[in-house]
């Protein structure tokens, strides 16, 4: 059953690519399970905020025993009238952290331009996908957070009174599309362990990778 409530009211030349650290002892590497304490928790907050869901059967992949989601939950709308496009497949955490970096940082980014557009959509990749980290040049790469739920990959952002704007390579020119992806990815790291797009590898050249991936120490991993 759908939950719904409403709101309470880089330059040509890129960085050198930067090794992904080693894991450590609090890595996930098997389905994270919360507590019933913490997941209705996080339920209610994504109520509060607006966000659209329904809680689905736990989903796994039986060739890989350390992809799936005990308490999956599908994503319709992120905040009221801000869908998500093909309704991704989420952990509470990761869809939380989405929906308060589109409350605190996206909607106001938004009204910040001409116009002050309202904002209506993310255009989504894939939410849970059972495969292994893409881009980092590792010959046998760990398994990647979307195989746990904990990551969502956005392509784009579509707005009431103006063009959609997709992630992409910019170019230092002012132009206020790249202002805004600059933005909304910098706020990213506020709300997400790790926040990688264009410039940070090839394959995320063309859309923003946003995990809650446990870190020691609180570290983040922002490119």
């Amino acid at each position: 059953m759908a939950i719904t409530a409403m709101t309470p009211a880089q330059s040509d030349i890129r960085p050198p690519e930067r090794p992904e650290p080693p894991a450590t002892a609090q890595d996930p590497i098997a389905p994270t399970t919360e507590t019933d304490q913490d997941f209705a928790a996080c339920r209610l907050a994504l109520s509060l905020l607006g966000a659209s869901f329904r809680e689905l059967d736990p989903v796994s992949d039986p060739d890989d025993p350390e992809c799936g989601i005990a308490r999956p939950l599908q994503i319709t709308e992120i905040l009221p009238g801000l869908q998500l496009d093909g309704a991704p497949v989420l952990r509470c955490d990761t869809a939380r952290s989405l929906a308060l970096w589109a409350h605190h940082a996206l909607r106001p980014s938004a009204a910040a331009l001409p116009g002050a557009p309202r904002l209506t959509g993310l255009r989504v990749g894939p939410g849970y996908s059972c495969r292994a980290r893409v881009g980092t040049g590792a010959t046998r790469p760990r398994i990647s957070q979307h195989a746990l739920g904990n990551a969502v990959d956005i392509t784009g952002f579509t707005f009431d009174g103006r063009e959609p704007i997709a992630v992409q390579p910019r170019q230092d020119s002012g132009n206020l599309d790249e202002a805004f992806q600059r933005s909304a990815r910098a706020t990213a790291c506020l709300f997400f362990s790790t926040v990688l797009g264009p410039g940070s590898n090839d394959a995320h050249d063309d859309h923003l990778h946003l995990d809650v991936m446990p870190r020691t120490g609180g570290w983040r991993l922002c490119q």
